[in-house]
């Protein structure tokens, strides 16, 4: 805890109590401190001061007389205290010192700094894995988007090399916001530090926003801050970077729309398949060939957002043409209204594999979004499972009369058709 004391003549004395470790005092700007017990002239003051040389993670306050700091009567006046005493930090003697902010780092400026694909946390856990292998880049940064009044447990965790795990926090203006030990927050935005990554596996911070919120993220290592962001990332350096927030996942049936959805990049009336967000959903071809109705890309987002819990060996699935473009290697000239698409899913879409199980989850999910006309797959003993389901759960009429059904040329991918805008399938 620090505080201000008044002494004779009006001067103020800085009153730390609590363990201060190297990284900390430095902060402070003290020297690093070793010795169990210091004394500390400031400002025509002395204030003793109790160190433990192994803390690394703030000041600790402490509170009433004569356990914090003790007063000694400096040269030029009494030492006196006011009636606060000499333990009572910010008491009647004096105003509280402001909490320190963290420090204002631009680590791209020096730093070699890689743009990451962006992440948006959603409810339940979002993973990432990445390394720093192409020895080109000492920081990592990544455009996080967080939902509002929902906390966040953002984790950096070193899954390899010899690193301690840095990470810092910025708000969409770059202004930092958690400099890795220090954190600030207002009414709009708070950021709790959970560990720091100091001789450690793993770095975690807290965030709450009242609103969505897009936030920069920085990952590096201790030794790269401490270089002021100079010093290379070791090439074996690799980690996770988990999202987890504090809400339950949709249930299967309830249609999500991409984050990074553009209502306005829209031609000739058809929608753009958004990159997947976060990454790892789902791969997809060139723009050309990646446009349909909102329901059909709201469709394929769900599933395979819903399908990578399910399997994640077989994430991400891929979507190949949604309408037929520049990009098609075949004809796909049914692929005209928007409300096709192709998916591949390795063994949940091939009719060899002998494990049908990954074709009948990938299926049913299709079946639980409610707007699926049918799909089409030579596989008839996934068939017989999906249809029965379907009949289960639903009274509308499908895609010629079958869910899902047989056509030549249909043994590797799904070929999935979502309902028309007039929510009819036939």
């Amino acid at each position: 805890m620090v505080g201000s004391w008044p002494t004779q003549g009006g001067k103020s004395c800085l009153l730390v109590s609590g363990d201060v470790g190297p990284r900390l005092a430095h902060r402070w700007g003290k020297k690093s401190l070793s010795c169990l017990a210091a004394i500390i002239f400031l400002s025509g003051c002395i204030v003793d001061l109790e160190i433990d040389p192994e803390a690394e993670e703030g000041l600790s306050s402490s509170s009433g007389g004569g356990t914090a700091a003790q007063s000694s009567q400096s040269e030029g006046g009494d030492g006196g205290g006011g009636e606060g005493g000499a333990g009572n930090v910010g008491g009647s003697g004096g105003a509280e010192t402001p909490e320190p902010l963290p420090q204002s780092y631009v680590p791209c400026e020096v730093g070699q700094c890689w743009d990451a694909p962006s992440v948006t946390a959603m409810c339940g856990q979002v993973g990432i894995g990445e390394d720093f292998s192409s020895g080109k880049y000492n920081v990592h940064q990544r455009v996080v988007t967080v939902p509002g009044e929902v906390a966040v447990d953002l984790t950096l965790a070193k899954t390899a090399g010899s690193w301690d795990p840095a990470l810092l926090v910025a708000d969409e203006n770059g202004a930092i916001v958690h400099d890795g030990e220090l954190s600030s927050s207002d009414n709009e935005l708070e950021v709790k530090l959970l560990s720091t990554g100091q001789d450690s596996s793993a770095a975690a911070v807290r965030i709450t926003s009242q609103s969505p919120a897009k936030l920069n993220v920085f990952v590096t290592s201790w030794s790269v801050v401490d270089s002021g962001f100079a010093q290379p990332m070791p090439a074996a350096a690799t980690y996770d970077l988990t999202l987890a927030a504090a809400c339950e996942p949709p249930p299967p049936g309830e249609l999500l729309s991409p984050p990074n959805f553009d209502p306005n990049n829209k031609q000739g009336g058809f929608f753009l398949l958004p990159y997947s967000d976060p990454s790892g959903l789902y791969t997809r071809k060139a723009d050309d060939c990646a446009r349909g109705s909102k329901q059909l890309i709201d469709v394929i987002y769900t599933v395979a957002t819903h399908f990578k819990t399910l399997r994640p060996e077989l994430a991400p699935i891929s979507v190949m043409d949604l309408n037929e473009g520049s990009c098609s290697t075949v004809n796909h000239a049914t692929h005209d209204d928007g409300t096709h698409a192709d998916i591949v899913a390795g063994c949940a879409t091939k009719v060899s594999c002998q494990d049908n199980a990954p074709a009948i989850e990938l299926a049913k999910l299709f079946v639980d979004t409610g707007v699926v006309c049918g799909i089409l797959n030579n596989d008839t003993a996934v068939q017989a499972e999906v249809n029965a389901y379907f009949q289960s759960k639903f009274s509308y009429e499908p895609w010629k009369g079958k869910f899902m059904r047989s056509v030549s040329g249909h043994t590797h991918h799904f070929h999935v058709r979502v309902k028309k805008p007039n929510g009819q399938c036939n």
